[in-house]
């Protein structure tokens, strides 16, 4: 049985393929809320038979059961990954990290079982990326770091063309981009900017606020995505202006693309014997009207040769992500079954 673990910034979710082909889904939300540890918020938590974590005088509500809690009990809610990273040091988000892995990834059938799995960030060689191996192996698999590039390639590029092109994906925390060519990353790079980046910057420019507990005005990143998904804002560069979204995304996408374009350039030889190939574009960002069209225009001035007929907006793209890694999982199970 091949299984896949995928942790973005918000949720934590797993794909999993018994031996008669059966797949299981699960998935948690990544988030925490804090009550004070005494005998009433016990009895309460008892009585909604809501689970909790122990920690000195506070009792810890994990998943899909904070935000509940925190809108019931008027106390804030956490997010385990504050923008795109964990907080290694504090005992606590390690013990939430194991509680919400154990939670959606059941110990392995059969030790040493492959589990593929994608953690937030933009570098698979993080010390979260060794934690969540760490954590895997403890259920009994053997895990097995990959990127998203290389799953939502073999998950969202058409076979037809063996499972090549280019994989852009805008996400939460960080963005990337990569070319696959046959079920191999050819080249791929990522910057540490997503969607939490954008609105927060939106906001500012729209002077969209909203005031904390303590009186303090942050920046209300939820209405700015909200204004930046409407109807009247598209990113088209057709339009006879361009709106402050658009030189936001413009400045992303240049910080995504200059070092792309040099990598692809430094293996340009190998580049000239490919044909015009796709482009699959995932992530939040990616839903704001007129970013195909957008993405095409800046793609052809870094000279990076495409399809300008197949630039495709991937629906569903976590599931296509999970799936993906799923697919790396077997492929990598197989390869040692062979190997043996």
């Amino acid at each position: 049985m091949s299984s896949a673990l995928q942790i973005d910034s918000t949720c934590l979710r797993t794909l999993q393929n018994d031996a008669s082909h059966k797949l299981t889904r699960r998935s948690i939300e990544a988030f925490y809320t804090i009550l004070e540890n005494n005998s009433e918020n016990r009895a309460m938590l008892n009585r909604l038979d809501v689970p909790f974590l122990n920690s000195e005088e506070t009792l810890i509500i994990p998943g899909e059961n904070a935000a509940q809690i925190s809108r019931f009990s008027n106390v804030p809610l956490y997010p385990l990954f504050a923008n795109g990273e964990l907080g290694l040091n504090d005992p606590v988000h390690r013990q939430l990290l194991s509680t919400f892995i154990q939670s959606v990834l059941p110990k392995a059938r059969t030790s040493g079982e492959y589990c593929a799995f994608i953690a937030p960030g933009n570098d698979p060689h993080s010390p979260l990326n060794r934690l969540t191996a760490q954590l895997i192996s403890l259920q009994g698999f053997t895990p097995f770091a990959t990127t998203i590039t290389l799953a939502a390639g073999l998950s969202a590029l058409p076979a037809a063309a063996r499972f090549s092109g280019y994989v852009v994906y805008l996400g939460h925390s960080h963005s990337e981009i990569g070319l696959v060519h046959q079920s191999r990353v050819v080249a791929r790079h990522s910057v540490p900017f997503g969607c939490e980046w954008m609105d927060e910057q939106l906001a500012h420019a729209w002077k969209l606020f909203k005031t904390d507990g303590a009186g303090n005005q942050l920046p209300d990143s939820k209405q700015a995505k909200q204004k930046r998904l409407s109807p009247q804002i598209s990113l088209s560069p057709y339009l006879s202006h361009h709106s402050v979204v658009t030189s936001w995304y413009e400045s992303l996408l240049d910080s995504l693309l200059d070092e792309f374009a040099s990598q692809l350039a430094a293996i340009q030889t190998y580049i000239a014997t490919l044909e015009r190939l796709p482009v699959a574009c995932l992530g939040d960002l990616a839903q704001t009207a007129g970013f195909n069209e957008l993405l095409s225009q800046n793609l052809v001035n870094h000279k990076i040769s495409f399809n300008q007929n197949e630039v495709n907006l991937v629906p569903d793209e976590q599931s296509v992500i999970t799936r993906g890694t799923l697919v790396v999982a077997a492929m990598e199970e197989e390869a040692a079954t062979r190997a043996a």
